[in-house]
């Protein structure tokens, strides 16, 4: 895809720019710290005078002696903190991100696969990794793991919201990021500033638990603390957001270069912003990493100096004159195309019963043998002799089918399901299973009846004589309970294998509580 000479910048351009901007991070970072250690010690040193009034026990902080001092001190904890917050970075990046590998027998995430490698190869980008994130919401991010590679990652909720073409203009997005280097500058701000947040809101648990005048210093240290950690966070949001709005518009007419597709990415951007799920769960000192912002509103401090991404309206905007189509008509093409979209969801049927494939044995599942199951469990819940799982609630054997792009253990006789914590998760995020009306009068019998159910529940909680089915898996008794207090959907768990047991209809009526309530 060719692009004139000087609308490309040179790899040297762009590393020399990623210099002059990591030793712009690093001087700001000099400079916060000491700023923080100076108020710190004054803090601490005037609480000291309050305890020991002596003369000149705080002074010292305003000679020039104390401020060498601290600036000294300041400098070598920069520097530490500089080299300490680079280790491990991609490990604690996708832990603050909640990432999880692609699964390869993932139909959605081979898919994810598939294109990020089409794009790889024909922008000629870096080494990749691909990562999910569990959540409803819409979003996607990029960044450095500091050693020559590049990640990225997309939520299970855009995997399942976006055509295959929207979906490859946010990827294409993602790699214009990589591909200008400012990737790099805004990972190292994001590890700088933006992931030790958590650590401010401890602190001031902290100050707030100690109490009496011999905890005052303390409580004035541990505030002192939370002061710099609340700074360092200010100064990520304005750092990263400089660092961010720019770079966002960049990678928006990169990816309409890359795909030649710019209204494809309008079209994303469209439903990323629109949808009611957000934009997931993600720390707000990361949000610089990602394709929109994490915050509804802008930040009153600052106002939007602090804002990490334009209006979406704006990069719409910007994408339809590259397109040279006009808003009126995006807005009809783009209401079409989602209606056609929606044409597209619950069009195929969930596997009945009988139509399982081949049986499943407890060595294909990867489990063993397990003892019998304690005398509250039902018998027919009970592995069979041959060490082959079995329905908990019929008997019969399983069987693997194909729901929503994934391989679900299914029972081939009463079609009741055998799902694990991260497969619901998926499941609940997309929407090809079309559902019966018998399915939907359960839902709203469990949306009607939903207080009654949970104050039942909580009554039986315990109750002596219940009969509990056993895991098919490791054969121990499960827990009956609801999925969640929000969905008053019965299931059987299994703390020990992470697996859910459904009865017939029972995911099905948990998916449409979920999608009426995501909207």
């Amino acid at each position: 895809m060719s692009t004139s000479a000087g609308a490309r910048r040179t790899l040297f351009d762009i590393e020399r720019e990623k210099r002059w901007r990591v030793w712009l991070l690093f001087a700001l970072l000099v400079g916060i710290v000491f700023a923080a250690a100076w108020v710190a010690c004054f803090i601490v040193t005037f609480s000291l005078f309050l305890s020991f009034p002596v003369a000149d026990t705080f002074t010292w902080v305003f000679t020039a002696k104390g401020v060498g001092l601290i600036l000294g001190a300041a400098l070598a904890g920069a520097v530490l903190y500089w080299f300490s917050s680079r280790l491990g970075a991609r490990g604690r990046l996708l832990r603050a991100m909640h990432c999880e590998p692609l699964d390869p027998g993932d139909r959605y995430h081979q898919r994810l696969a598939n294109i990020v490698e089409e794009m790889r190869i024909a922008t000629g980008a870096p080494r990749l990794e691909c990562f999910t994130v569990r959540t409803l919401g819409l979003n996607a991010f990029a960044f450095s793991d500091l050693r020559g590679a590049g990640v990225i990652g997309v939520t299970e909720g855009a995997l399942a919201r976006l055509s295959r073409q929207q979906l490859q203009g946010v990827v294409a997005h993602e790699l214009g990021h990589i591909l200008s280097g400012s990737y790099v500058t805004v990972t190292v701000s994001c590890l700088l500033f933006g992931i030790y947040s958590e650590l401010g809101d401890r602190l001031e648990d902290a100050a707030l638990a100690t109490g009496g005048t011999r905890a005052a210093p303390f409580a004035l240290v541990a505030v002192a603390l939370r002061g710099w950690l609340w700074v360092l966070q200010l100064a990520s949001s304005v750092t990263s957001s400089a660092l961010s709005r720019e770079r966002e518009r960049e990678a928006d007419l990169a990816a309409a270069r890359y795909t030649r597709d710019p209204l494809s990415l309008a079209e994303a951007l469209r439903i990323i912003s629109r949808h009611p799920g957000g934009a997931g769960y993600i720390p707000e000192g990361l949000a610089p990493l990602c394709i929109r912002d994490t915050q509804s509103r802008i930040p009153w401090l600052l106002g939007s100096w602090r804002a990490t991404h334009p209006p979406i309206g704006e990069r719409v905007d910007a994408l339809l004159a590259l397109a040279n189509v006009s808003p009126q008509d995006f807005a009809q093409q783009a209401d079409t195309a989602a209606e056609t979209f929606d044409k597209r969801e619950h069009w195929t049927a969930a596997p009945a019963a009988g139509a399982a494939g081949r049986r499943i044995g407890l060595e294909a599942a990867g489990s063993v043998p397990a003892p019998a199951a304690a005398a509250l469990v039902a018998p027919s819940a009970r592995s069979s002799a041959g060490g082959a799982m079995t329905c908990p609630s019929c008997g019969v054997g399983f069987g693997q089918a194909d729901y929503e792009g994934l391989s679900v253990i299914v029972c081939t006789s009463c079609g009741g399901r055998l799902v694990s914590t991260p497969e619901v998760s998926k499941i609940l995020a997309r929407r090809e299973v079309a559902f019966s009306d018998e399915q939907q009068r359960l839902a709203e019998l469990l949306i009607a009846g939903g207080d009654q159910l949970r104050r039942a529940e909580l009554l039986a909680r315990g109750r002596p004589g219940v009969a509990l089915i056993a895991c098919p898996k490791c054969a121990k008794a499960m827990v009956r309970r609801h999925y969640s207090y929000e969905h008053a959907v019965e299931i059987d768990y299994c703390s020990i294998c992470d697996l859910f047991w459904f009865e017939k209809d029972e995911l099905e009526a948990l998916q449409i509580l979920a999608e009426r309530q995501a909207g």
